[in-house]
C-alpha cells in the first residue's frame, strides 16, 4: 500500500510540491486502479459512520450532534467543541512589541579636545571639514551620530543661512537641509532666484544631530562653536541669515523669541566686521505652522535686498 493517499497526491501534484517518490513494491496513487479503490472505500467508511450515527441515542445537542457526524474518525468532546466555537479561539493572537533601548552618554559629558579646536581656528575649508568629523567631545552626540554634517558652500556664496541641527535626514546623507525642509528652502532659494551652494551657503550650529531630535544643549553649542566661526571666516558673508531659536539665540546671544526677531536687521561680528544679519523661522517650524510661510518670505526678501545693496 503506497504512504501517499489519492488526495494526498492530488494535493501535492495541485501545489506542485513533487516529486512523489513511491516505492517499488507500492501502488500509484495516481493510478485509476488506487482512486477506484479509495472511492470504495469512502463509501463504506461514510456508510459505516451513518449507521454509527442513527444507532447511538440523541444524548448531545444539536450543535454537538452536527459536528459529530462531520467528524469521520473521532468524535469531539463538548469540552472541545465549547473551544472550537468559541469566539475567543478565532481572535488573532496579539504581541507587544517592546522598544529597543539604546543608552547614550549623559548630555552633560563634553570633553573638548583643545589641540583639535586649535587646529581648527586656523583650518582651511577642506581640513576643517576633516576636524569635524573626528570631533567627539559632546559624547551623546558622537555615539549616537551616522554622520557629521559639514554644510554646504562655494566660494562664489555670500549669503549664509545658518540652520539650528541636522535632523534624521540630514544624520542620514550627511547633508544639510534635506528632506521635506530641505525641499521648502529651496523653493523658497529658488523664487528669490538664488542657488544652494553657488548663491547661498548653508551650515548648521552643531554638526552632529542630537539623539531624538532634541533642543542642543548649550555645552554641546559653546563646543562646537569654534566651528561655525571658522566656517563664517572662511565664508565671509555680505548677509546672514539665522533660520529657527537654536540659530539666532547662538549668534545674536539673546532668549528673545524667534517672532520678535523676525522682521528688523541685526548685526554680528565677523571678520572684525559687522554683518547684516535676518532671523527667520525654521523650515520645519513652518511645516507646522503654514500660516506664518509669508513671514519667512518677506524675511528673505529682505535678505535678498539687503544683499543687492552691498554688492
Amino acid at each position: 500500500m503506497s504512504t501517499f493517499t489519492t488526495e494526498t497526491a492530488k494535493l501535492w501534484m495541485a501545489m506542485d510540491i513533487g516529486p512523489l517518490w513511491i516505492g517499488r513494491d507500492e501502488d500509484d496513487p495516481l493510478s485509476p486502479a488506487s482512486i477506484a479503490k479509495d472511492d470504495i472505500k469512502n463509501e463504506v467508511s461514510v456508510s459505516e459512520n451513518i449507521q454509527t450515527i442513527t444507532a447511538q441515542p440523541t444524548a448531545f445537542s444539536s450543535d454537538a450532534f452536527r459536528l459529530q457526524a462531520t467528524s469521520s474518525q473521532r468524535s469531539v468532546s463538548p469540552h472541545d467543541h465549547a473551544i472550537l466555537t468559541s469566539p475567543e479561539s478565532h481572535r488573532p493572537k496579539t504581541y507587544e512589541l517592546k522598544p529597543i533601548k539604546r543608552t547614550f552618554a549623559d548630555p552633560g559629558i563634553v570633553e573638548v579636545d583643545s589641540e583639535l579646536l586649535s587646529e581648527a581656528q586656523k583650518a582651511d575649508w577642506h581640513t576643517l571639514e576633516k576636524l569635524v568629523s573626528r570631533c567627539t567631545a559632546c559624547k551623546a552626540l558622537s555615539q549616537s551620530r551616522l554622520s557629521t554634517v559639514f554644510g554646504t558652500a562655494e566660494r562664489t556664496a555670500k549669503l549664509v543661512i545658518v540652520g539650528e541641527a541636522p535632523g534624521r535626514d540630514e544624520d542620514i546623507q550627511g547633508k544639510p537641509f534635506v528632506g521635506k525642509s530641505g525641499e521648502l528652502l529651496e523653493n523658497i532659494l529658488c523664487a528669490l532666484g538664488l542657488k544652494r551652494g553657488a548663491d547661498v551657503a548653508i551650515i548648521n550650529v552643531l554638526k552632529c544631530r542630537p539623539p531624538n531630535n532634541r533642543d542642543p544643549h548649550d555645552n554641546e553649542i559653546a563646543a562646537c562653536a569654534t566651528f561655525l566661526n571658522r566656517q563664517l571666516e572662511l565664508l565671509d558673508p555680505k548677509v546672514v541669515v539665522l533660520s529657527g531659536r537654536i540659530a539666532s539665540h547662538a549668534l545674536l546671544k539673546t532668549e528673545i523669541s524667534t517672532g520678535k526677531l523676525r522682521g528688523s536687521v541685526h548685526h554680528i561680528s565677523v571678520n572684525g566686521k559687522e554683518v547684516p544679519t535676518v532671523v527667520t523661522y525654521h523650515p520645519s517650524y513652518l511645516l507646522r505652522s503654514p500660516t506664518e510661510k509669508i513671514a519667512a518670505w518677506r524675511d528673505f526678501c529682505l535678505a535678498k535686498k539687503l544683499l543687492l545693496n552691498l554688492l
